[in-house]
């Protein structure tokens, strides 16, 4: 892992072992134009808020941008398609070492930046996506309530749930480094997907016919699963169209062109391929599969 150690660039070194290790993180005020969002159109986890600025509609009130597909020992870079138009940065650590030059921690996305005082205020993906959805509303042109007041617990408990079994759990499959550890994660895996199938032969969504803010966490593991996990993870027990109901919930969240436009294949598999030499040494991103729905997202 690579990381920064009282704001020198360690290569190979966990979060761990670390000397000290310190958050970036402020109030978070509702207040259009205010903040930028930087992510990337790989991350699963920097997808959740991208999903919910763009389905609230406050592209207007939250500007955002991406960094570049392709990660090296030096992080996450911005490049000429990619570029760090607001701050001029190009790398992700520059904006982590302009909030506090003494930083200790991973450099992440998504990165919330303040644009008033120049800090980064936030870097966890569901504090950002939850403070948004709840706060934002009035700024929104898409006024639909992802944490409806009488579901707020339960949206909260099935989040940490789809991080754990889902979300986090996958990449437990595709980082596996022995036989055991990777069978035993990829039968949790398939286990909570099985769950989910179940749950969605009941409802339209996860919590009936309603959009939820939990919908924006298990969405950004199934979008990547045929084009990314399946193959380049090694996380085929089962391929993702044998789940009847979760497959038919994916095709339903993508046919809305709010949500569509935040997921970039080529994107995805040009991050995934290259970057994890770990698991795909030669760099070589895949010519296929073909995936049956892509013509909902051209």
């Amino acid at each position: 892992m690579a990381v920064l150690d009282k704001g020198i660039w360690k290569n190979n070194k966990d979060a761990t072992e670390l000397s000290f290790e310190d958050g970036l993180s402020a109030e978070i005020v509702t207040e259009e134009n205010r903040y930028h969002l930087y992510m990337s159109l790989a991350c699963p986890f920097a997808h959740r808020p991208l999903l919910v600025i763009n389905y609230l509609g406050l592209n207007d009130a939250i500007s955002l941008s991406s960094v570049a597909p392709k990660r090296y020992d030096e992080g996450w870079l911005f490049s000429e398609d990619f570029p760090d138009t607001l701050n001029e940065k190009s790398h992700l650590t520059d904006l982590y070492l302009e909030t506090k030059s003494d930083y200790s921690g991973r450099v992440s996305v998504p990165v919330l930046w303040d644009k008033g005082s120049n800090v980064i205020v936030q870097t966890d993906s569901a504090f950002i996506a939850e403070n948004i959805a709840s706060n934002w509303l009035s700024l929104a042109k898409n006024r639909v309530s992802l944490m409806p007041e009488a579901l707020k617990s339960e949206i909260r408990e099935m989040n940490i749930w789809l991080h754990r079994h889902i979300n986090r759990k996958v990449y437990h499959v595709g980082f596996a480094t022995n036989q055991s550890d990777y069978d035993l994660a990829t039968f949790e895996f398939f286990k909570a997907l099985d769950e989910l199938d179940k749950r969605l032969g009941r409802s339209s969504y996860l919590f009936g016919d309603k959009i939820t803010l939990s919908d924006f966490y298990l969405l950004p593991t199934l979008v990547r699963m045929e084009a990314v996990y399946e193959l380049h993870f090694k996380a085929n027990l089962k391929p993702l169209l044998a789940f009847k109901n979760l497959y038919r919930y994916m095709l339903d969240l993508v046919s809305f062109k709010s949500i569509r436009e935040t997921v970039n294949i080529d994107y995805m598999k040009t991050h995934y391929y290259v970057s994890h030499r770990h698991i795909n040494p030669t760099g070589i991103i895949p010519s296929g599969p073909e995936i049956t729905w892509l013509g909902l997202l051209r």
